[in-house]
């Protein structure tokens, strides 16, 4: 069974601190040769513990066995072409969501985006880069109260846009609970295929978010936020680059940038 089928595995019958450290190693597995079991348990925001109880519960002997199968898997020849197929399944599972993502986006009669306090940054950057082509973007506003409100005039033809990464947003999460009340749907761009957000969506990107010593590394977001909007343009054809050029030509006309 390739390393990652059985991780997986394990999946549905594990608490959420261990879903959490196991979706977190999945997402950088990788690097977990290079890392001690602190700094894996750090970036997964989990204790050292947790680590080392998920390790057994994945049926090594400890976290060094876990690293030796790693090293194995990514870094010997001899298992060279079952790492190329675990990139491969990864790549074609992103693709699959990127282009769904684009489909519900072009087939939804108006698009609400939304994002609180650091994702409200992937919001704005949607909602601007989409709004070139796409007039029926609008962004939320960033008080759950307002948006709430907004909400409740939405209906099945509409579409909510969602933006967290954790630690997850309490607004985020009760506005995509309040969508899935009101029959809206739903797309959700997250960091982790067991989050709230992706467990009440009704369309999920999994954006691999990796944490470097104090930060997290957000670019991987706004690189999904660009691939959907890409493959959007692509569904409508020859009349984005119309709308493109029309934009950038009314922004020059107002010297809209120094």
């Amino acid at each position: 069974m390739l390393l990652v089928d059985k991780i997986k595995s394990h999946n549905n019958n594990l608490s959420p601190k261990l879903r959490q450290a196991s979706e977190s190693i999945l997402s950088t597995l990788n690097q977990i040769p290079f890392q001690t079991i602190r700094q894996t348990a750090y970036k997964a925001e989990v204790s050292v513990l947790t680590v080392s109880r998920l390790n057994k519960i994945w049926g090594f002997d400890g976290y060094s066995d876990f690293q030796l199968h790693v090293k194995n898997l990514f870094y010997s020849n001899n298992t060279k072409k079952e790492n190329e197929n675990f990139l491969n399944i990864k790549k074609v599972e992103e693709s699959k969501s990127i282009d769904l993502a684009a489909k519900i986006l072009t087939q939804s009669d108006s698009v609400y985006i939304s994002g609180f306090r650091s994702a409200k940054s992937f919001a704005l950057y949607m909602n601007y880069m989409g709004r070139m082509v796409f007039d029926n973007f609008f962004l939320m506003p960033d008080s759950g109260l307002s948006a709430a409100q907004d909400l409740a005039r939405l209906g099945k033809k509409n579409l909510l846009v969602a933006f967290s990464t954790t630690p997850y947003s309490t607004e985020t999460v009760r506005l995509i609970k309040a969508a899935k009340t009101l029959n809206i749907k739903t797309l959700s761009f997250t960091d982790n295929a067991f989050s709230p957000l992706a467990k009440h969506s009704d369309y999920v990107v999994i954006v691999s978010i990796s944490k470097d010593n104090r930060l997290y590394k957000m670019a991987p977001m706004i690189s999904a936020i660009e691939k959907v909007l890409e493959k959007s343009f692509e569904i409508l054809g020859e009349d984005v680059d119309i709308k493109i050029k029309y934009f950038e030509d009314r922004i020059k006309a107002i010297n809209g940038y120094w």
